[in-house]
C-alpha cells in the first residue's frame, strides 16, 4: 500500500519522506490546482526527483487544471520539461493535456485527477482505454461503492487512489462553477475563492434568520478505513494539503505510518497513538467524508466559522504596525495564524507570526494568559479570534542546498530469465541493449524478485546519467548474492556511459516538443457544417425545431438524449439498460456529459455523440481527443470567455457549440443540506437549491445570456431551469474571461 503525502514545497517533500510518505504529489508553478501554494521550481522538482529515487520513494506531478488554447503551446513546454526530470507520474484533469501525453510524451505515465470525475466501473474502463494507469477517485463516493467497482474473478483495469485525510471540496469534483460565477476565479484553473466557507441567508424566512455556513464540511479522516479499503483494491493512501506546511505534513504522515505499519494484534493501540498525533494539528472537525451515509448525513457544520486551526487567542486592538491580543493557547514566532472577525462575518485573513512582543520586548513564544503583540499589515475587529493554522518547525533549508543535482535519466527495461539478464534502454536515441550470464541458483528461502532488480539499478552508480523509470520482470525463483547483482549493476552502468550520448534522453523530448510546435502552427480547423442550434427542455416543454432532453424526460426518439453526468455505481446497470432501451426505441443523438458514458456505446454504429456541460472541453487538443473517441461535435467549456471561443474556433477540428441562455447548475452535492431553497450571501448574491434524488443542485438567480454569438459556433440554449426572456440576466465570463 502506498501512502501518497502532499508537497507545497520542498521542504513539505522532505517532511513528508522523514515521516514515512511512500510518494509525494507536488506542482509547478503553473497548471496545476493550488497555484496557492509555494509549489516546486523545474530545478527543485528535478532534485526532488532524483532524491526520492534513490531512497525508493516516488514523485507524482500536478498538471491538473483546465487550458486555455493559448496556453496549450506553453503547456507542451512545461510537459517537455517534465518528461526530462521524468516523475512516477503526472496528475492530469484537462483532456487536451491527456492528448498531448498521449501523442508526443508517452514517456509520462498518467494519473487521472479527482477533477476528471471518474466515479463508477464503466469511468475505470473509460480510463484505462485512454492509457491512464491510475484513476484518483472522486471524493464523494461511497466505500460500498468502491467495493462494488472491483469486477468479480477479474483484477481491477487501473490503480485506484483514495484521500484518506483533509479539507474536503462540497462539490462533486471538476464540475464546480460557483466561485467563477461569483468572480470570474475557477477552481478548475486551481484559483477557487472557496465560497462554500461563506455563510449563507434563507431568503424566505422573513424574520430574517441568522447565516450558516450552509456548504462548509468537515474534515476527512479516514484512519478506521484503512483496512476497508485495501480490501476494496485501493493502492494508494493520499492526504490533501498542498497549501500546508512542513509541520502539519509530518504529523498527518507520521499519523497514518503508525497505523498502516501496526500489525493485526496492534491495530487499536496504533490508532490511538494516531489520534493522539493528529490532535496536535491543526483541523477542522474530523468526519469520515461521504464514504459512509451516516457521514454524509452530518457532513457540514453549520454554525461557527468554517474555518480550520487552533484558537489561540482574541484581539484588544489593532494600532500601528500590528495587533495586541490576549492569548488563551501558545504561539511562537513562525507560527501561521488565522484572524477571524465575528461569526457572522467573512472577514479574515491568514500571515506568518514574524515578531512577538511582550511588555514591548521581543520574545520567541507566548503562552496562555499572556498580553502580548503581534507585528502584522493588516488590522481586526475587536474581539476577532485568532485560531493557529501551521506551526514553526524544522529548517529544512541546509537539506534542501544539499539535494542532488539531476544527471540525464535513463528508463529501464530489465528481464531475467533463465540465466539471462537483459537490460535494454528505452530512452537512449538508439536502441541499446546489455545482456549478462549471471550465475543463478534455485532459491532456497527467498527468490529475486523484480522490486529486488529496480531498487539494485535505480542506484546508477554513474557519474553521467541517472536511472530513470525501470519496468523489471523476472522469470522463476532464483537466488543471487547480493555482491553478484551489485557487479552486474555496475557493469551496465559502465557500458551505457561509453555506448549513449548523454543528450540523448532529452533529445528525443525535445524533438517531440518540436513535432507539437510544427504541427500545431500548421493545423487547420476542419470543423464541417455547423451543427443545428439545439434547445434543452424540461419533461413537458415544447418546441420545434433541435431538441434535447435529459434521459428519463425523453418524448420522442428524434430528441437527443442528455446524459446524467455523475452516476454511482450501484445505479449503473439501470442507466446501462435505460441507454439500450432508447437505442432499441430509435433514439441516435446522445450527449455525452462524462467521460464514463463512453462505455455504453462501443460497438454502436449509426449513433452520433456531442459533448454537453458539464463535459469539459476547452482546447483543440480535447476537441482532438474528442474526434479520436467517436465524439461529433464538442460544446464549449461553460466557463470560457469571449477570446477563448475565438481561440479554440481557429483550431478546432470539429463542431463547436455554444451555450447561450439558459441557469446552469454552478454546484452539485451528495451533502445533506438544510431544506432551504433560496439563499443569498453577504453580498447579496442569490441562489436556489433544488434536491433531486440523492444530490442537491445549487441554480443562480440569474440567468446566463450571451448577447452576440460569434461566427464558427451553433446555438445550445437550455430551458430547462430557465425560461425565456428573463430579465435577470448575466453574461457570465464572457467579456471578463476566466483566471
Amino acid at each position: 500500500m502506498e501512502l501518497l503525502a502532499p508537497a507545497g514545497n520542498p521542504a513539505a517533500a522532505l517532511a513528508a519522506f522523514d515521516a514515512g510518505a511512500d510518494a509525494v504529489y507536488c506542482g509547478l508553478r503553473k497548471f496545476n490546482a493550488r497555484e496557492r501554494s509555494e509549489n516546486f521550481t523545474t530545478a527543485e522538482l528535478a532534485k526532488t526527483i532524483v532524491y526520492a529515487r534513490r531512497n525508493s520513494r516516488r514523485v507524482y506531478v500536478t498538471f491538473n487544471t483546465l487550458l486555455r488554447e493559448s496556453e496549450l503551446s506553453e503547456a507542451a513546454a512545461e510537459l517537455a520539461k517534465l518528461s526530462v526530470c521524468a516523475p512516477d507520474a503526472v496528475i492530469v484533469q484537462d483532456p487536451g493535456v491527456l492528448r498531448l501525453i498521449r501523442e508526443y510524451f508517452p514517456e509520462l505515465t498518467v494519473h487521472a485527477s479527482t477533477q476528471m470525475g471518474f466515479h463508477n466501473s464503466a469511468g475505470l474502463e473509460v480510463a484505462a482505454s485512454l492509457g491512464v494507469s491510475r484513476v484518483i477517485l472522486e471524493r464523494q463516493v461511497t466505500l460500498e461503492e468502491i467495493r462494488a467497482m472491483r469486477p468479480v474473478g477479474k483484477p481491477l483495469p487501473v490503480e485506484l487512489e483514495v484521500f484518506v485525510h483533509g479539507a474536503l471540496c462540497c462539490c462533486l469534483s471538476g464540475s464546480c462553477l460557483f466561485s467563477s460565477w461569483l468572480g470570474g476565479w475557477s477552481g478548475n484553473r486551481g484559483k477557487c475563492k472557496q465560497p462554500c466557507r461563506r455563510q449563507y441567508y434563507n431568503k424566505d424566512d422573513v424574520r430574517g434568520a441568522r447565516g450558516e455556513f450552509l456548504f462548509s464540511p468537515d474534515d476527512l479522516c479516514a484512519l478506521e478505513l484503512l483496512d476497508s479499503f485495501r480490501e476494496a483494491g485501493v493502492v494508494s493512501f493520499k492526504i490533501e494539503g498542498r497549501l500546508r506546511r512542513a509541520d502539519y505534513v509530518e504529523k498527518v504522515v507520521r499519523a497514518y505510518r503508525t497505523v498502516l505499519d501496526a500489525a493485526p494484534e496492534q491495530r487499536s493501540d496504533a490508532l490511538k497513538e494516531a489520534s493522539d498525533i493528529l490532535r496536535g494539528v491543526c483541523a477542522r472537525k474530523p468526519s469520515l467524508g461521504f464514504y459512509t451515509e451516516a457521514s454524509a448525513r452530518n457532513l457540514v457544520r453549520l454554525g461557527p466559522y468554517g474555518g480550520s486551526g487552533v484558537p489561540c487567542g482574541t484581539v484588544n486592538a489593532s494600532v500601528p504596525g500590528g495587533l495586541e491580543a490576549v492569548m488563551s493557547g501558545r504561539l511562537h514566532v513562525g507560527d501561521t495564524v488565522r484572524v477571524q472577525g465575528a461569526a457572522d462575518s467573512d472577514d479574515g485573513f491568514t500571515l506568518t507570526v514574524l515578531r512577538l512582543e511582550v511588555n514591548s520586548r521581543p520574545v520567541m513564544k507566548v503562552l496562555s494568559g499572556e498580553h502580548c503583540f503581534i507585528a502584522c499589515d493588516k488590522k481586526a475587529s475587536r474581539n476577532a479570534l485568532i485560531y493557529r493554522t501551521g506551526e514553526s518547525g524544522p529548517d529544512y533549508s541546509a537539506r534542501l542546498a544539499k539535494l542532488p543535482l539531476p544527471k540525464p535519466a535513463l528508463d529501464l527495461s530489465i528481464s531475467l530469465n533463465g540465466n539471462r539478464l537483459a537490460v535494454r534502454v528505452l530512452n537512449g536515441g538508439k536502441p541499446y541493449e546489455w545482456e549478462a550470464q549471471p550465475m543463478l541458483q534455485p532459491a532456497q528461502k527467498r527468490p529475486l524478485s523484480a522490486e529486488d532488480l529496480r531498487a539494485e539499478f535505480a542506484s546508477a552508480a554513474s557519474e553521467v546519467f541517472e536511472a530513470g523509470r525501470i519496468e523489471a520482470a523476472v522469470e522463476g525463483d532464483w537466488f543471487l548474492p547480493a555482491s553478484e547483482l551489485k557487479k552486474l549493476r555496475r557493469t551496465f552502468w559502465s557500458q551505457a556511459e561509453k555506448e549513449i550520448p548523454p543528450e540523448a534522453p532529452r533529445a528525443k523530448i525535445l524533438a517531440a516538443l518540436s513535432r507539437f510546435r510544427e504541427e500545431y502552427a500548421a493545423g487547420k480547423p476542419g470543423q464541417g457544417a455547423l451543427l443545428p442550434d439545439c434547445v434543452a427542455l424540461g419533461k413537458d416543454g415544447k418546441r420545434s425545431g433541435c431538441i434535447a432532453r435529459e434521459l428519463d424526460h425523453i418524448r420522442d426518439v428524434s430528441d437527443e438524449v442528455i446524459l446524467p453526468p455523475f452516476v454511482p455505481e450501484t445505479e449503473l446497470t439501470s442507466l446501462r439498460k435505460k441507454i439500450e432501451a432508447r437505442l432499441a426505441a430509435g433514439s441516435r443523438m446522445f450527449r455525452i456529459t462524462s467521460l464514463f458514458q463512453l462505455a455504453f456505446f462501443k460497438n454502436k454504429p449509426g449513433v452520433t455523440l456531442k459533448t454537453s456541460f458539464p463535459m469539459t472541453v476547452c482546447n483543440s487538443a480535447a476537441v482532438q481527443l474528442c474526434r479520436e473517441l467517436g465524439i461529433a461535435g464538442v460544446q464549449a467549456w461553460i466557463e470560457m470567455g469571449r477570446l477563448d471561443w475565438i481561440a479554440l474556433r481557429e483550431k478546432s477540428v470539429l463542431p463547436l457549440e455554444l451555450y447561450v441562455y439558459g441557469r446552469p447548475c454552478v454546484f452539485t452535492t451528495r451533502a445533506a443540506l438544510l431544506p432551504w431553497h433560496g439563499i443569498s450571501d453577504q453580498r447579496d448574491h442569490a441562489f436556489t437549491l433544488e434536491k433531486e434524488g440523492g444530490l442537491t443542485h445549487l441554480y443562480p438567480s440569474g440567468v446566463l445570456k450571451v448577447e452576440e454569438l460569434p461566427p464558427g459556433f451553433s446555438r445550445f440554449t437550455d430551458l430547462c431551469h430557465a425560461s425565456e426572456n428573463e430579465t435577470d440576466v448575466c453574461r457570465f465570463n464572457e467579456l471578463r474571461g476566466w483566471a
